[in-house]
């Protein structure tokens, strides 16, 4: 029998039956305490890199965060800067560096940051690298054992909270609503900017690598995806953990079957940026073709011995009012409740913050969501209900005073424009948020 994790679970497989079932704990025997209350692992085996150059520590970070940029420095450099090096000893001295707000901001509402899963996910790492610091925060050997790389910004969506550095499709309703874009062409690929060549990073790094997180742009719509998926298997690499974020519109592309491949690896898990049903779906992220996607969550559904699939919506102003809704549709469909994520909180832009709604209308979602949990029993309820207390943590937050009136002003002004450019409606799209639409409490 194999043992498989999945986010906070494991799951024991059967050889005989392929079936996996909960294997209920919340925690790893033998779990390693961090060397501080702030430590993350992630600045010792992982960095970050967006299509345009720019390197981060990790995607959870503001993208004001850079630490280089690929066109004039290297990785390897960047493993070594003087950004990196800090970052480190303020984890081990147990500070708060600024970089690493928004997963201290989810813990504070109740939600397992990307800090604290990393610190499970590695924790076989926590005794040696520590050790391996030097006293200026440099480490000798850069060894990836997590990558996420984002080497394009190629999709086949325009989501109403993203933009042109992340998806091909802002380009043409930026130009028409700015006059300007995030960038100079659509399709923007790492390759048409680094100094080095990070195919051969790849190469280099294969011995190291446990875990793979494909994002995007669309993953399943990249050559670069594919290209790391077979050098994987070249190498006999079928152990490495592979983790997506996919909106789930395509299984096949050019001359790969996705789920062939994927049938290769010991462990898949498809995070499914799904946020909504039908035209609200469509409305939220443009180039949503509801009934493919459909399609495709049945397909993966019937092979659930070889993917495990999760949805993980984000939730904001757009979607927090409709997620009752979508979770009994989900569970219908037969998705264990164990695979509903609904942690994925819209932070910014802050104009599709739910936060941003008026007191009333927070009260209405706020009785919509506890009277959809009374209906709920069992173990499905105490997890909606552990969602539940987080979404209403970050309901109730407010947003700065001083600048009330300009956030509504700017989600005014951006729903009218993308209405008018996409032939869409907000108010017969979501009836339901007309009071936050026309309210007249911030003059």
């Amino acid at each position: 029998m194999m043992i498989l994790q999945t986010g906070g679970n494991l799951y024991k497989m059967s050889n005989e039956t392929n079936e996996k079932k909960p294997y209920i704990h919340r925690d790893k025997v033998n779990y390693k305490t961090p060397p501080s209350d702030t430590f993350c692992i992630i600045p010792w085996l992982h960095l970050h890199h967006w299509p345009n150059g720019n390197v981060y520590q990790c995607c959870i970070t503001s993208n004001k965060n850079i630490m280089g940029n690929l066109k004039d420095t290297t990785m390897k450099e960047i493993w070594n800067g003087d950004y990196m090096k800090q970052l480190r000893l303020d984890l081990l001295a147990g500070k708060k560096h600024q970089s690493c707000t928004k997963c201290f901001e989810q813990e504070d509402n109740n939600i397992r940051s990307f800090r604290k899963n990393a610190n499970w996910t590695f924790d076989h790492h926590l005794h040696d690298k520590a050790e391996l610091t030097n006293k200026d925060g440099s480490v000798d050997e850069m060894q990836l054992h997590y990558w996420d790389m984002r080497f394009s910004n190629l999709c086949n969506m325009k989501c109403r909270m993203c933009g042109g550095h992340l998806s091909s499709m802002w380009h043409e309703d930026e130009k028409k609503l700015y006059s300007k874009t995030a960038e100079k062409q659509a399709i923007v690929n790492v390759k048409d900017h680094s100094q080095e060549d990070l195919k051969k990073l790849i190469d280099e790094q294969i011995p190291y690598v446990e875990e793979v997180y494909f994002a995007g742009g669309e993953p399943l719509i990249m050559d670069e995806h594919y290209y790391i998926l077979e050098k994987l298997i070249e190498h006999g690499r079928s152990d490495v953990k592979l983790r997506y974020n996919t909106n789930l519109l395509k299984l096949r592309y050019k001359k790969w079957n996705t789920t062939e491949l994927w049938s290769k690896f010991s462990f898949v898990q498809v995070m499914a940026s799904i946020d909504d049903l039908h035209h609200r779906a469509e409305y939220v992220r443009k180039g949503t073709r509801f009934d493919a996607i459909e399609r495709n969550i049945d397909e993966l559904l019937q092979y659930q011995d070889v993917v495990q699939l999760n949805m993980s919506p984000t939730i904001q102003l757009l979607t927090v009012y409709n997620l009752p809704e979508y979770i009994d549709w989900m569970l219908a469909k037969g998705l264990h409740h164990e695979r509903l994520h609904l942690g994925n909180v819209l932070t910014g832009p802050d104009w599709y913050h739910m936060n941003t709604m008026p007191d009333d209308l927070k009260k209405r979602v706020d009785e919509k969501l506890w009277n959809h949990h009374s209906t709920l029993t069992g173990d499905v309820a105490d997890r909606i209900e552990w969602f539940y207390k987080s979404v209403n943590s970050y309901l109730w937050t407010e947003p700065p005073r001083h600048r009330k009136k300009g956030i509504h002003r700017d989600f005014l002004r951006l729903t009218k424009r993308l209405d008018e450019i996409r032939g869409e409606d907000f108010l017969k799209t979501f009836p339901e948020l007309k009071d936050h639409y026309y309210r007249t409490d911030l003059e």
